[in-house]
């Protein structure tokens, strides 16, 4: 649908779809551009009734911890107010709110250990609390027979 003042969407929740496919996705990075791509195609497969799998590693185990705000990198740092707000009114969603629809669509969010341990992110200020905590070898029998994969 078009509009004077832009484009408006209206998506319509349907029955269910199921499918034998699924969706492997490592998440690395903690910051507000490079979060969008990976929790929207998770969020994309998770509604084709994919199997979706995530497994969050490296800085991204910030996006876990209760009160995490996404923020630029580099320069544009100062600005992460601003394109979040941008990206708010487009539509885009907050990490953590993404993360908590697909836990309600049935994904399977894995988080690094030992990222854990080096990013000092502590057990108790994590969003949920029945997280996996794995390592890479864990993980890549999940991605060996996933249908697609995504590395950010």
């Amino acid at each position: 649908m078009s509009t004077g003042d832009g484009l408006r969407f209206l998506i319509q929740r349907g029955s269910a779809r199921t499918t034998d496919a699924s969706l492997a996705v490592v998440i690395s990075s903690d910051g507000l551009e490079e979060l969008l791509s990976p929790l929207g195609f998770a969020l994309a497969a998770a509604f084709e009734g994919m199997a979706v799998h995530i497994y969050v590693q490296g800085p991204a185990v910030r996006v876990l911890e209760r009160g995490f705000r996404a923020k630029m990198h580099g320069w544009a740092r100062p600005f992460s107010r601003f394109a979040a707000s941008g990206l708010n009114r487009a539509g885009h969603l907050p990490a953590q709110v993404q993360l908590r629809q697909l836990r309600s669509l049935g994904a399977e969010i894995y988080m690094c250990g030992p990222s854990m341990q080096h990013i000092r992110v502590k057990s108790d200020a994590l969003i949920f609390d029945d997280l996996p905590l794995v390592e890479y070898f864990t993980f890549m029998s999940v991605m060996r027979d996933a249908d697609a994969q995504i590395y950010t």
